[in-house]
C-alpha cells in the first residue's frame, strides 16, 4: 500500500482535513498521496504546505465533465494551483453549485415533503469547502429519512440529479482537459465504468479525447473489477496514456467500504509497478 492518488477531503464530500488525511498516509506508510477533492483546490493548496517529509504530495481536483449517459469525471494532477484560470474558474463552480443544491431542496420539498432545518441549511451553505449531493444526504440522514448514504442516492439523490442535469451548467470534457492542460497539469479520465458504455464505446471515447488533451487513464480505482483493469490497462497502452490509480476515499460516514490506501477489502494496493504517474511526472511540490 505505497500509493493513491484519487482523495476526498471536507473541502468537498469527504470527512477528513487534509491534515488528517496526511496523517493516515503516515500511518498506512503510503509514499505517494494526492488530494482530489470535486471542483476544489483549496485543500490541496492546505496540503501542499504541511510538512510531507518522506511523502511525496501531488495536487489534484477531480471535475464533473457535462455528458448525455453515465458520468464523467476528469482529474487534474499536478497543477499549479496559482493558475488564475483554475481558480476563476472554479469559483464559477462553486456558485453554480449552490443554485444547484436549491434545487435540489425545492425538489425534494415539491415531490418528497422533505425540508430540512434553517440552522441545517444555513450551515450547509455557509461551508467553506465545495457542496454537493453527499451534503444533501448528510441532511437526509440527520433527520431520519435515510439510514446511509447509499440509500439517500437510490432514493432520492440519483432522481433529483436526473431532474437537473439537462439545464444545469457543467463545463465539457473539452473546456475541463484544457483548463488542466493550461494550469501545467495532467488531465486523467477516472473510473471509466462511471460513463456506462461497452468496451467499444469507451475505446472511441478515449481516442476522441486523447485527440484534444486527455494524457491519463486511471487504471486501478476500487470499484473497479480485475476484467476492467485490464482492460484499461490495455487503453492506455494502446494510446500511450499515462496511468494512475487511488481508492476514492471519503471517510466511513460517505463512502463506509472504502479505506484510504487500500480501497474495499484491500482490493487496492498500489505500487510504482502498477501505475506510471509517479515515475513519469516529479511532483511541483
Amino acid at each position: 500500500m505505497e500509493i493513491d492518488l484519487h482523495t476526498h477531503s471536507i473541502y468537498s464530500d469527504g470527512i477528513n482535513t487534509p491534515s488528517e488525511l496526511l496523517q493516515m498516509a503516515y500511518d498506512k506508510h503510503l509514499k505517494y498521496l494526492a488530494l482530489t477533492d470535486h471542483d476544489f483546490i483549496e485543500g490541496s493548496k492546505e496540503l501542499v504546505k504541511l510538512p510531507h517529509n518522506n511523502i511525496t504530495i501531488y495536487s489534484g481536483v477531480e471535475m464533473n465533465a457535462k455528458v448525455s449517459k453515465g458520468q464523467m469525471h476528469i482529474l487534474g494532477y499536478n497543477i499549479d494551483l496559482d493558475n488564475q484560470e483554475l481558480n476563476d474558474t472554479l469559483l464559477e463552480l462553486r456558485n453554480i453549485s449552490h443554485q444547484t443544491i436549491h434545487r435540489y431542496l425545492d425538489i425534494l420539498e415539491k415531490e418528497f415533503n422533505i425540508t430540512f432545518s434553517k440552522e441545517d441549511l444555513t450551515n450547509l451553505f455557509a461551508s467553506k469547502g465545495n457542496i454537493g449531493r453527499p451534503e444533501v444526504g448528510k441532511l437526509l440522514i440527520k433527520d431520519g429519512y435515510v439510514k446511509d448514504m447509499d440509500e439517500a442516492f437510490d432514493k432520492y439523490l440519483n432522481y433529483v440529479y436526473e431532474c437537473v442535469r439537462a439545464t444545469k451548467k457543467t463545463l465539457t470534457k473539452e473546456e475541463i482537459i484544457n483548463l488542466i492542460n493550461n494550469a501545467g497539469g495532467i488531465p486523467v479520465l477516472a473510473h471509466p465504468w462511471s460513463l456506462r458504455l461497452t468496451d467499444e464505446e469507451l475505446h472511441d471515447e478515449v481516442s476522441y479525447l486523447v485527440s484534444i488533451g486527455l494524457k491519463g487513464l486511471e487504471t486501478i480505482h476500487s470499484d473497479d473489477s480485475e476484467e476492467q483493469r485490464r482492460f484499461y490497462k490495455k487503453l492506455a497502452h494502446e494510446f500511450n496514456l499515462i496511468e494512475t490509480g487511488g481508492t476514492d476515499y471519503h471517510g466511513p460516514s460517505v463512502k463506509p467500504d472504502i479505506e484510504l490506501g487500500s480501497g474495499i477489502n484491500n482490493n487496492v494496493d498500489i505500487n510504482e509497478d502498477d501505475i506510471t504517474l509517479t515515475k513519469l511526472i516529479k511532483s511541483r511540490y
